[in-house]
């Protein structure tokens, strides 16, 4: 069976083939990109985020992690972490229209000042399982809150494709 480095080292092998044998780094770049264009991202009236243009797949995310999405989805500009408590209001606003009246008041809150705590790792981990969740869905980075450590993070989805209801 294969494993994914074993997968890793083939692919890698057969790239040095065809660099041996003069295909272009264009043509060789070519091959590698996903074959999926980018897809138009739907945010429906009730928080439900779907990829139209494939086959209207649900992005299925926890509630918390939906509502971090969602906050950096509004700010195409993008947020620093160290600024996110900047932010809380308007991520509890987005995470309690979301949960109505579902989940206990405290344990919201608890959550909210988790993930905007610049000294708790929460967003760091909820923002990595948002990542997980798009990449079982697409190859593509723009879906997924990005930049380096320190800097601003982003969704660098172009925003002509996002669609809110």
């Amino acid at each position: 069976m294969l494993t994914i480095e074993g997968a890793k080292k083939e692919v890698r092998k057969l790239i040095d083939y065809l660099r041996e044998n003069n295909l272009s780094e264009t043509e060789i770049m070519e091959l590698i990109k996903p074959t999926k264009e980018l897809s138009r991202l739907l945010v429906t009236e009730n928080y439900c985020i779907t990829l139209p243009d494939y086959d209207n797949t649900e992005v299925r995310l926890e509630p918390i992690q939906k509502a971090i999405y969602l906050l950096f989805l509004r700010h195409a500009e993008g947020i620093r972490f160290k600024e996110l408590p900047d932010y809380r209001e308007e991520l509890a606003e987005i995470y309690h229209s979301m949960k109505k009246k579902t989940q206990a008041k405290k344990k919201v809150e608890r959550s909210i000042m988790d993930v905007t705590d610049p000294l708790n790792h929460s967003i760091i981990e909820k923002c990595a399982r948002i990542k997980q969740v798009f990449k079982q869905i697409t190859p593509h980075e723009e879906y997924v809150i990005t930049g380096q450590k320190g800097e601003v993070k982003r969704i660098t989805l172009d925003r002509d494709l996002v669609e809110w209801e």
